[in-house]
């Protein structure tokens, strides 16, 4: 496995992977949704798997002494660890904020573990469908991303959308228990120990939901991946 994730870094790895990463600066930007900044990291991840399959990666791994489960698990681990860093990153940007940009983000979510959580159902939503989608035949890089960024998009626009009526509710005074508790206590930078509270069961509800999600798209890839004939 070790030699099959080297090989991911060194064969497979694609220069977009950094200059994607690098738009976590877009948590920068006053008002706007910041999870669309995940979204790029998920077309960085597209790019990894088409370049792969443009040098004839499916062909040279299987040529190799491994078995197809595991250069599945290979490239699943490959994904969570760009996308666990693209998670540090915008947990530093979200704590830069603080000094850089305090305040309320009428864009969407503020800079909180609800960013956070809300960034890893997004990437538990791209491994599910983009992941098990490709593997069905090994080279429909295209088709498995657009089905995965179209899963991605509608949860943007649910949860940076709930935020925005949060906001605008509380604003005009509206008192509505549901978007109240988004405003106070999840759409905020926690500073109460209720909204640490709330925020923190989210965030940990999130990292089950993604290392379930992930363990699940990886299990059902491989199913895929052993029935392709690969030439």
């Amino acid at each position: 496995m070790k030699a099959l994730l080297n090989k991911e870094f060194k064969l497979c790895l694609h220069p977009t992977i950094f200059i994607y990463l690098a738009l976590v600066l877009m948590l920068l930007i006053p008002s706007y949704p910041y999870l669309v900044s995940c979204f790029f990291v998920c077309n960085a991840i597209f790019f990894v798997f088409q370049n792969a399959r443009e040098n004839g990666d499916s062909m040279y791994t299987a040529m190799l002494p491994v078995s197809k489960t595991q250069t599945v698990k290979a490239r699943g681990l490959f994904v969570v660890i760009v996308q666990m860093i693209d998670i540090v990153l915008m947990a530093g940007m979200c704590a830069l904020s603080l000094v850089a940009m305090p305040g309320f983000n009428s864009g969407g979510t503020d800079h909180s573990l609800t960013l956070l959580a809300f960034a890893l159902i997004l990437f538990t939503i791209f491994n599910l469908i983009f992941l098990p989608s490709f593997y069905k035949n090994g080279y429909k890089a295209g088709t498995a991303f657009i089905k995965g960024a179209i899963g991605v998009w509608i949860w943007i626009v649910v949860a940076e959308g709930l935020m925005i009526a949060s906001g605008a509710m509380m604003m005009n005074g509206a008192n509505v228990p549901f978007f109240r508790f988004l405003a106070e206590k999840l759409d905020c930078f926690p500073k109460t120990s209720e909204a640490w509270t709330a925020q923190g069961i989210l965030f940990g509800t999130a990292a089950v939901i993604y290392a379930l999600g992930t363990w699940l798209a990886v299990r059902l890839s491989v199913k895929h991946y052993e029935r392709v004939d690969v030439q």
